[in-house]
């Protein structure tokens, strides 16, 4: 299998602990262009799952993202070092940043002395998590502990770092439950 993809206009091929599924679809591979993962898989997409433009992977060494099958994901920046799971048919609009930590770290440091949590207690959960059939709008901010359950509803604009329950729409910053879905 080639790692390059046909239509790509970026010239770098898709890394070699990338699996995209069958059928699925990636603008290209400029997505990885501040991708260090080092993990056996640090990038899983199920099949018939987009990655349209404007999507990144912005993966520490350690970072790890899941993404489910049937899903759509325009133009999100996931930003870890951590792990990032999105369930199956999950819809992720323009321009929403899924990050386990709030400092940015310079690409060529070392992931071990440049994470900046150490206030944080040791069992604080940094991961990311969202159930099948989430929807999060335009612009929504999920961070570190987010753990969104499945159907719920993420407002644009919403700043998620809890815990959603299921088949609930959440709106705000913070964001707050408005309505529980029947």
């Amino acid at each position: 299998m080639s790692r390059h993809l046909q239509h790509d206009w970026f010239s770098d091929a898709l890394p070699e602990n990338v699996q995209l599924g069958e059928r699925s679809w990636l603008y290209s591979t400029y997505a990885f262009r501040h991708y260090r993962s080092r993990r056996p898989i640090g990038v899983r997409a199920g099949h018939d799952t987009g990655l349209y433009n404007g999507t990144f992977f912005d993966l520490g060494s350690e970072g790890e993202v899941t993404i489910g099958n049937f899903c759509t994901i325009v133009g999100a920046i996931i930003c870890t070092n951590d792990r990032v799971s999105i369930g199956d048919y999950t819809f992720i609009a323009h321009e929403v940043i899924l990050a386990d930590t709030a400092f940015s770290v310079p690409p060529d440091s070392d992931s071990a002395t440049s994470r900046c949590d150490s206030q944080l207690p040791a069992d604080a959960p940094l991961g990311i998590r969202l159930g099948e059939n989430v929807w999060v709008g335009t612009r929504a901010v999920l961070l570190g502990g987010a753990n969104v359950g499945e159907g719920a509803i993420i407002g644009a604009g919403a700043v998620v770092d809890c815990e959603i329950p299921p088949f609930c729409v959440v709106a705000g910053n913070p964001a707050r439950v408005v309505k529980k879905l029947v």
